[in-house]
């Protein structure tokens, strides 16, 4: 591994935020990557009801086959896409799924390497979701950055692919929806990238851990709808933001049995796999998976709402909805603040209003800002207010 290696930011603007409340200081935090809601209490329930029979041993590396086929037959009913039991594998949260298949990918023993000494090249779209080029790097790879822009929508499309590809570059980490921007690609446009990726001979690793984060009628496509395409993609899912469990930490991968083999061995020498009181949860959460994924995608709608319509308020700019996730991305400019960097303004708004949020630099994209509406509703419109009067005290 070579280069300095570096916490996420996200994680380290909330580790401060999270400091400033145990001192007892009234933070508005818009920068957690979280649904801030209880967790079901069937998932809890289950969860206890599991803890009281006593008998909690290690759990199998690949995870609960119940779980990892009720797992494959929800994505198979919402997104059209045929994976198996053998197909899934059930990881510490989605970064895991990421984890393990990129140290797959790209070390040592690569079956994407011609010799031991080359880096394996992992395309990724920017503005892109702070771990991936840091995991990519962990694993020895090379991150190769394809920058999109908002004029074109963020969106990345097979010609950007294809002008950025090199002969070493032998993955495409896909994200949709889209963190830090929120947008989602239509079918068309997903096709048109598979297309590429496969002609350019990439394996897709796609993160859909926001799917049924989407407020509008349009379509979210899965990589894993497209059967021409499957052999030639891995898609990673959540708990985490589908049910409000973040903090259970169980994600999925869906892939070739052969790759699921191979990361259940991974498992076997880093986590051993995921805690089954945690698995138990999960399990319950898809037997109300409707309900569930309804009330928090209804939650969030309603804060997204609650944030765009105080964000036009305080800072009169006609914001645009987000589509999906949990995030506004924006730009310094767009709030009228000018001759300081993204990091600058972001630490000074919390240490000055005691507003957390995210710099657009940690997403690969210096110069603007992420706001997360995931935050208790409270936080939303009065976070925006003490923000709005602190740029305004720049100018004075």
């Amino acid at each position: 591994m070579s280069g300095k290696l570096q916490a996420s930011v996200t994680v380290v603007i909330n580790s401060i935020a999270q400091a400033k409340k145990a001192a007892g200081i009234r933070v508005y935090n818009l920068s957690a990557g979280e649904p801030k809601m209880m967790t079901p209490q069937v998932v809890r329930d289950a969860a206890n009801e599991f803890i009281q029979q006593g008998d909690i041993p290690y759990p199998s590396p690949a995870g609960l086959n119940e779980l990892r086929k009720t797992a494959a037959d929800r994505m198979n009913k919402l997104y059209g896409s045929s994976f198996t039991q053998d197909e899934c594998i059930i990881t510490t949260g989605g970064k895991m799924a990421i984890y393990l298949l990129l140290q797959y990918l790209c070390g040592l023993n690569s079956p994407l390497k011609a010799n031991p000494n080359d880096k394996i090249g992992v395309m990724i779209q920017a503005p892109f979701w702070v771990s991936y080029p840091s995991i990519t790097k962990i694993m020895d790879g090379k991150p190769v950055i394809i920058n999109t822009s908002e004029a074109g929508g963020w969106k990345l499309t097979p010609e950007m692919l294809k002008a950025a590809y090199t002969p070493d570059c032998k993955v495409l980490m896909l994200n949709n929806g889209v963190n830090p921007t929120g947008i989602i690609y239509t079918r068309s446009e997903m096709q048109a990238l598979l297309a590429m990726a496969v002609e350019l001979d990439l394996l897709v690793i796609s993160d859909e851990v926001y799917s049924t984060l989407v407020y509008t009628d349009d379509e979210y496509v899965s990589c894993g709808s497209f059967p021409e395409y499957k052999k030639h993609v891995v898609v990673i899912q959540s708990a985490s933001k589908a049910f409000a469990m973040t903090g259970w930490r169980v994600g999925f991968l869906f892939a070739a049995p052969e790759i699921i083999d191979v990361m259940s061995a991974l498992s076997t020498q880093s986590t051993t796999g995921v805690c089954l009181i945690a698995q138990h949860g999960a399990l319950a959460a898809f037997k109300h998976a409707d309900e569930i994924n309804q009330w928090v995608n209804e939650t969030m709608k309603r804060r997204r709402d609650i944030f765009v319509d105080a964000f036009r308020k305080y800072f009169g700019i006609q914001l645009e909805s987000p589509k999906a996730t949990l995030y506004v991305f924006t730009s310094l400019a767009s709030l009228g603040v000018t001759g300081m960097s993204d990091d600058e303004f972001c630490i000074r708004a919390l240490e000055e209003a005691n507003v957390a949020s995210v710099p657009g630099s940690g997403f690969g994209q210096p110069g603007y800002v992420r706001f997360s509406y995931g935050a208790d509703e409270d936080d939303l419109d009065g976070g925006l207010e003490n923000l709005a009067k602190f740029v305004k005290s720049l100018t004075k």
